[in-house]
């Protein structure tokens, strides 16, 4: 129920570009932290069968910070949920969809 965390990704977007450039330079790569961030959360996911988890990556505007969020998930919870959902790239859900009906 609700949100558990909210990741700012931006200050990790440019770390495949400055590899690159290091490569071409002949000099060592670093590992970008946000491999590390995103695999921990879905071993998380996968393997806590005790919750359903939902994860999404957004495309967000400078003003939409992680307080914006908090925010948005204290006064809209189902209307914020519904909302990433749609516009929201989904990383990972086990999520269990009421409206599909299986016929066997």
């Amino acid at each position: 129920m609700g949100i558990e965390s909210i990741i700012p990704i931006s200050q990790y977007e440019h770390v495949e570009q400055q590899n690159l450039i290091r490569i071409l330079s002949e000099k060592p790569t670093i590992r970008n932290p946000l491999t590390s961030i995103v695999q921990n959360l879905l071993l998380r996911a996968r393997f806590n069968t005790q919750r359903h988890y939902e994860i999404y990556a957004i495309d967000c505007t400078e003003d939409m910070d992680e307080a914006f969020w908090r925010e948005q998930w204290e006064e809209h919870p189902q209307f914020t949920a519904e909302l990433i959902r749609e516009r929201g790239h989904k990383l990972y859900s086990d999520r269990i969809e009421t409206h599909k009906v299986k016929i066997t």
